[in-house]
């Protein structure tokens, strides 16, 4: 080998599934199979990105793809060669089923990363050969290097130097990626940079006409990276891409922007009425708020997506949410080279919280089933559409429970989030609180919330809008590159990590006058710039991959914060420290702590 071997797993793209097949139909024993049978798995291992490739420079030189399954199956397939089924929730296990490779030498250099990308879970091999006259060996993985038949594991050569070593403290950037990109904000603005993480680079972006060239220019040439969630969150529209993602998108997003304004208005009024009343209950005894919120957020997506009220899916359903978001989140930066972040107890909590959540979907769905269709929610679309889609092919097929976990939580968690922010920014601004209140009672009178009545807070919106540039949740938009492209004066080649930093777009001071200072004023309507502000604030992504969920979390966003103010009053007992929790959206670190006392 010319250069020191990387591992690494390709775009979930019909280009690396050409290229995976044309390496392997090039080697015994496929070959001789004509790669037929393995077509299927090989498909579902690229675009699940259950696979790791080996790289000599530019050469492709070693493939191992896997199926997630259970330790039970997985042992029957080892003992008596039983049949193995994928597991694709909830799984403790992975079976390397296909594997090729050039060099006897790379083999444990793939198996190692393959152990590295399935952290918690144990990894079952077997070895067969080529030769049909040697016994196959268990506890090996099923070897298809073409060796000759004397060559064993055991006397092969030692993995490369490049096999990913994971010991050390990890990069900053995946240690702490919104602190690292605040900082990489203010000392480079604007500027698009390559970052080393592990053994790789990512090029991150903070330039809105670079980030536009992403997520809208060359859409078709970036692939959305969220394979660490694919485990908890199955085929859904957060994990699919191209036409998979079109479909799921065109039988939900109805439902996620409501179009029963007046009967959103109404769950939402109600649900944080009672949050208002449950935070004011504490008698002043500061601490977070973020449980509730919580709580009330993934109430409102239940009520007005689902048409199921949150007490139906019980207690612990909002909190079970939480380790799988944690977990998920924390693995997606655990790539070749970076010490691990995640360990089997944080895994055992999040499929055990996985678990229970589906099970009570399950129990969602069985209750719906036993009742007339719902016109009005998107619970009762998704049931159908997954009843129509059972026989398809699985790139066809409604992922039912993975859809319905992604609604929760891709409907709840970031609107959560933000909300937290701007609580905490209310509490510390005591005058711009009070100022905002009066607003609130002087549109509201004694009625309740309406779009109307919110139209006439005039400072609502724009205290939103400056929230979510200082604060935004989806702070991170991370991308595959499925071919070569030029981002920003860098080239980028197939499979490259390219990351849009929404921190550094709301950071830049070509683009937003004193970008670290809070001022609501810059998003006025009367603002000349307001139109062009719109292209430069990207708190909901961009282009037609932009969050479909963003009219209904300004809407819910709005009505909660009128019904919070409306009965509280916001202190903090102590400044706050500016630290960032990284998970499916930005957090502070332990948690908003907030004293709320009754008016």
């Amino acid at each position: 080998m010319k250069h020191p071997v990387q591992f690494k797993t390709m775009p979930a793209s019909l280009e690396s599934f050409g290229v995976a097949v044309d390496f392997l139909s090039r080697r015994e024993p496929f070959v001789a199979d004509q790669v037929g049978p393995f077509i299927r798995a090989v498909r579902r291992q690229i675009l699940r990105r259950e696979h790791v490739v080996g790289f000599d420079g530019a050469t492709l030189v070693g493939y191992a793809g896997w199926l997630p399954t259970t330790r039970a199956a997985a042992d029957a397939w080892l003992e008596n060669g039983g049949e193995l089924h994928s597991a694709d929730h909830g799984a403790d296990a992975v079976a390397l089923t296909i594997v090729a490779v050039d060099d006897p030498r790379v083999t444990l250099g793939l198996m190692r990363a393959a152990r590295e990308l399935n952290p918690g879970l144990r990894v079952f091999f077997k070895r067969s050969y080529a030769d049909a006259t040697r016994e196959a060996r268990k506890s090996a993985v099923m070897n298809r290097t073409g060796l000759t038949p004397d060559q064993s594991v055991e006397n092969r050569p030692a993995p490369p130097a490049a096999a990913p070593a994971r010991s050390g403290a990890r990069p900053p950037i995946a240690d702490d990626p919104c602190a690292f990109l605040y900082a990489l904000a203010e000392r480079s603005p604007g500027a698009t940079e390559r970052v080393a993480i592990g053994e790789e680079q990512v090029l991150v972006v903070q330039d809105p006409q670079v980030a536009a060239h992403v997520l809208v220019d060359n859409l078709a040439n970036y692939s959305k990276n969220f394979s660490s969630f694919t485990p908890f969150f199955g085929r859904s529209r957060l994990t699919l891409d191209g036409d998979a993602w079109r479909r799921s998108q065109r039988i939900s997003q109805g439902f996620i922007a409501p179009h029963d304004t007046a009967r959103a208005t109404e769950i939402f009024s109600r649900l944080y009425a009672g949050l208002a009343e449950e935070l004011a209950s504490r008698g002043g005894a500061a601490g977070p708020v973020d449980g509730a919120l919580d709580r009330a957020a993934v109430a409102a997506l239940t009520e007005t997506a689902f048409s199921t009220p949150l007490a139906e899916l019980g207690d612990g359903f909002a909190a079970d949410l939480r380790p799988i978001i944690h977990y998920t989140a924390r693995r997606a930066w655990d790539l070749p080279g970076v010490p691990p972040a995640v360990n089997e107890t944080m895994l055992a909590e999040a499929q055990a919280a996985a678990g229970r959540v589906r099970k009570a979907i399950a129990r969602m769905v069985e209750r719906r089933r036993r009742v007339e269709p719902r016109d009005n929610d998107a619970l009762s679309a998704l049931i159908a559409a997954a009843d129509r889609t059972e026989c398809e092919p699985e790139e066809i097929r409604i992922d039912l429970a993975g859809e319905l976990v992604t609604l929760v939580v891709a409907g709840s968690d970031t609107t959560s989030a933000a909300l937290g922010w701007a609580l905490s920014i209310l509490a510390a601004f005591p005058a711009f609180q009070n100022a905002l209140r009066d607003e609130i009672f002087a549109a509201f009178g004694h009625g309740g919330p309406t779009l109307e009545n919110l139209e006439r807070v005039p400072n609502l919106r724009p205290f939103i809008d400056e929230t979510l540039r200082m604060f935004p949740p989806v702070a991170i938009l991370s991308r595959f590159a499925n071919g070569s492209d030029t981002v920003g004066g860098h080239a980028v080649a197939a499979g490259d990590r390219v990351l849009v930093s929404v921190i550094g777009l709301h950071q830049n001071p070509a683009n937003w006058d004193a970008p670290r200072e809070f001022l609501i004023e810059r998003h006025h309507a009367e603002q000349r710039a307001r139109g062009e502000r719109r292209s430069r604030f990207m708190a909901f992504s961009a282009g037609p991959r932009i969050c479909g969920g963003a009219r209904f979390a300004r809407m819910e966003m709005e009505i909660a914060l009128a019904q919070i103010l409306r009965t509280c009053r916001l202190e903090l007992a102590e400044p706050l420290p500016l630290a960032f929790d990284w998970g499916a959206s930005m957090r502070r670190r332990g948690g908003q702590k907030i004293k709320v006392t009754r008016l």
